[in-house]
């Protein structure tokens, strides 16, 4: 039997991911009073399969899709009756868009990051990038030429894991973009699963994730969360103040200075930082990048 690639980002680590990050999850004694779960796991896979299906909805009966969302995180299944990503005519419309509406397509990315990411811990945002970089890096058939829709152009991966600059929603369209086009076969996955986690000892428990995972990364970088926003009813790109990763600030070109109204008739400079998912990019030369099997994850 041939074994399985590790690590292999497919659409169930990369929900593994989201869900590790998500904002808090209502309690149960709040989920008994009425108040609904916005952050579970099936919304969340729900809003990512309207990216590539915008009419899909969560099945009223049948079953559950709780337990669809489960199994495609935990690379069980690739696609069902209610995970519809073998659909070739609507990956193909997905792919179209990415590709030729681009900031339409990054608007709803912006709302996934808004409704179920957005927190008051930026650690919890640089912490999703970075275990997001170290995949991508690890993961060997994913080629330095594979190419990543963070922009409206594309930006190949060698040159995207060499930017000292980030934006969150622009990143995580681009890896699903790829994941739905190129990753079907959620299955292959499922030993990145085991590897992320502490085995469950009995049956039914659930797997513990392992916290240590993407916890350090050898390069600074910054990060937006949002990759859009309207002013003047006018798209535009990554201009969200920057999030600063806690450590010495990377030096940035910055683009000339725009003097701006803030609707009060008072006047602010306003600028861009480097990377505005434009495709305008500029390179650092990056340092050593975590080898998998040095991690302590990937041990088996």
């Amino acid at each position: 039997m041939k074994t399985k690639p590790l690590p292999y980002l497919c659409g169930g680590i990369f929900l593994v991911l989201l869900t590790e990050a998500k904002g808090k999850a209502a309690s149960r004694r709040q989920l008994r009073s009425g108040k609904k779960d916005r952050v579970s796991n099936r919304n969340m896979l729900e809003a990512l399969i309207q990216m590539v299906v915008p009419s899909f909805q969560q099945p009223l009966a049948g079953r559950t899709f709780e337990g669809d969302t489960s199994d495609y995180r935990a690379c069980k299944v690739a696609y069902g009756e209610n995970l519809p990503f073998d659909d070739d005519v609507e990956i193909q419309a997905f792919d179209k868009r990415v590709k030729t509406q681009y900031i339409t397509v990054l608007k709803e990315m912006d709302e996934f990051v808004d409704s179920f990411l957005r927190t008051d811990s930026d650690e919890r945002m640089k912490w999703l990038i970075q275990s997001l970089l170290i995949l991508m890096e690890e993961d060997k058939l994913i080629t330095p030429e594979t190419p990543f829709f963070i922009a409206s152009a594309p930006v190949l991966k060698s040159d995207l894991l060499a930017l000292d600059h980030y934006c969150l929603s622009s990143l995580l369209l681009g890896i699903w973009h790829f994941i739905v086009m190129n990753r079907p076969d959620n299955e292959t996955g499922r030993r990145t699963f085991e590897a992320l986690h502490d085995r469950a000892d009995e049956m039914h428990a659930k797997w513990v994730f392992k916290s240590s995972f993407g916890s350090s990364y050898p390069r600074e970088f910054d990060f937006d969360l949002f990759g859009t926003t309207d002013a003047g009813g006018e798209a535009e790109e990554c201009t969200e103040e920057t999030k600063k990763a806690p450590a010495d600030e990377a030096e940035a070109e910055v683009i000339d200075a725009e003097v701006v109204e803030d609707g009060s008739g008072q006047e602010q400079r306003k600028t861009e930082q480097t990377l505005n998912n434009n495709g305008r990019i500029y390179h650092q030369q990056a340092q050593t990048i975590y080898n998998i099997e040095h991690i302590d994850v990937f041990n088996g």
